[in-house]
């Protein structure tokens, strides 16, 4: 029961925990990652719609979701359902308050160029080897009505991502398993990958460069006096690291508000549903805008993603739920013969209370980073936030400063005996690319691993 010492020590092996494992280790920091899972996909990173669609990334509390919420409470089958309870109360009030019009757009502006900047990670890792099933064959935003079609392409935004309006006709030209549809978007930058695929890939990625991955394994922060923390305490002793990342999806609420970092955050309920195809299926993922439903096709399946729930049982599987799925898939795709299904999957997206994730290091405790609160864009955006993370860790680059992400930005939690906050550690982004250039060498001499 002895102690372990390393650069970095990341608790959480789910997409963004194993993005900054790949990303600090390859900068040649000592790497140990903890995760309470006896394998990957223990938490929500077991399934979701594996799309990299930087044009769909924005933060959950915009006012068309506030309305969204409100106008579904009582529909079990919509797309989104909010459960009327006294416990979500809090949450939901400060979700209300975060749902300007101005700061909607304008995090949304910054989120989708740092989606845009991961979307390219994602190719650069599938260049450099891994085999995280990257294929970049495009994707399509589908469009039942007119006015919904209408009402996307008055908004359209060209700074994101290349896009292409086209009518029902060309789209069904171009995707032949479509059914009668009003128009799409086609966006030929947007690309799929697998979620368990990508984490077994990143973590395989980061221990060839030595990291250490321990499954199975319970951790816990340990505060020491002032704005540092003592230590990770495992079944197998404590570990002693320059800096403690938390990325454990809902876990990291509790492990921040143990050392004094209040982190308001639920479980944002999201649908898989695996089906065989028999036959010809899509060639491309397709987001079937009304609905609210993506289809992604795999080698051996066809995966319906789709709904967010907040506040219900989080063991439960709602039927109805999964019957609208299913049934909107099969209604935009009536050329595609769907047979049994593989697996019906639902998992808790981590979603903080302003819905934007938390991403940099704290000023309360100096040695803690937190990456956590990414809700649906976890996948699209870990290798952004690894790469970030690690430039600040491994070469002290002034990376993510912003204060819309910042982990201190709730405060202390209500009743903790943590010492006191400190000031925030982001300041307002200027106006510079997502990634910083570096300022100084890494924390420890030693040779870049080949």
């Amino acid at each position: 029961m002895g102690s372990t010492s390393a650069d970095v020590v990341i608790i959480g092996a789910g997409t963004v925990g194993a993005s900054i494992a790949y990303e600090t280790a390859r900068r040649g920091a000592s790497v140990i990652v903890l995760d309470e899972g006896s394998d990957i996909g223990n938490g929500c990173s077991y399934a979701n719609a594996g799309l990299l669609a930087p044009s769909h990334v924005e933060p959950l509390t915009t006012p068309a979701n506030v309305l969204a919420g409100m106008r579904y409470m009582f529909q079990p089958d919509s797309p989104f359902h909010v459960h009327p309870s006294p416990r979500l109360a809090p949450w939901f009030a400060r979700f209300v308050r975060s749902s300007g019009a101005t700061r909607a757009r304008e995090l949304t502006a910054r989120m989708r160029e740092l989606a845009v900047h991961s979307t390219r990670l994602h190719a650069e890792y599938a260049e450099r080897g891994l085999d995280t099933g990257y294929r970049a064959n495009g994707a399509m935003d589908v469009f039942l009505t007119e006015r919904a079609l209408n009402q996307a392409t008055a908004n359209l935004s060209t700074d994101v991502e290349r896009s292409e309006v086209i009518t029902g006709e060309e789209a069904r030209d171009r995707e032949p398993t479509l059914g009668p549809v009003a128009g799409a978007i086609f966006r030929p930058d947007e690309a799929q990958v697998g979620s368990q695929q990508f984490v077994r890939a990143t973590l395989r990625a980061a221990q060839s460069h030595g990291a250490t991955i321990r499954w199975g394994t319970r951790a816990s922060l340990v505060p020491a006096e002032r704005d540092r923390i003592a230590g990770v305490d495992t079944p197998e002793g404590r570990i002693v690291a320059d800096t403690y990342v938390v990325a454990a999806g809902l876990g990291s609420r509790h492990l921040c508000e143990s050392v004094g970092i209040r982190m308001p955050m639920e479980g944002a309920k999201g649908y898989v549903v695996d089906v065989e195809v028999d036959g010809e299926g899509p060639r491309i993922p397709l987001s079937f805008r009304e609905p609210k439903v993506v289809a992604t096709p795999y080698s051996d399946r066809l995966r319906l993603c789709g709904t967010l729930e907040l506040g219900g049982d989080p063991r439960s599987v709602n039927a109805s739920r999964v019957a609208a799925i299913r049934a909107a898939g099969q209604r935009g795709l009536p050329g595609v013969r769907l047979r049994r299904v593989v697996q019906t999957w639902a998992g808790l997206r981590p979603a903080t209370a302003d819905g934007v994730p938390s991403i940099g290091r704290s000023a309360a405790r100096r040695d803690l980073v937190v990456a956590a609160g990414h809700g649906m864009w976890g996948l699209v955006l870990a290798p952004v936030t690894g790469e970030l993370l690690a430039r600040g860790i491994v070469e002290d680059a002034p990376t993510m400063r912003e204060a819309a992400f910042s982990p201190d930005r709730f405060g202390r939690p209500r009743r903790s005996s943590s010492p006191r906050a400190g000031r925030p550690v982001l300041a307002a982004r200027a106006a510079a690319p997502p990634v910083d250039p570096p300022t100084r060498t890494p924390m420890r001499q030693r040779e870049e691993p080949q």
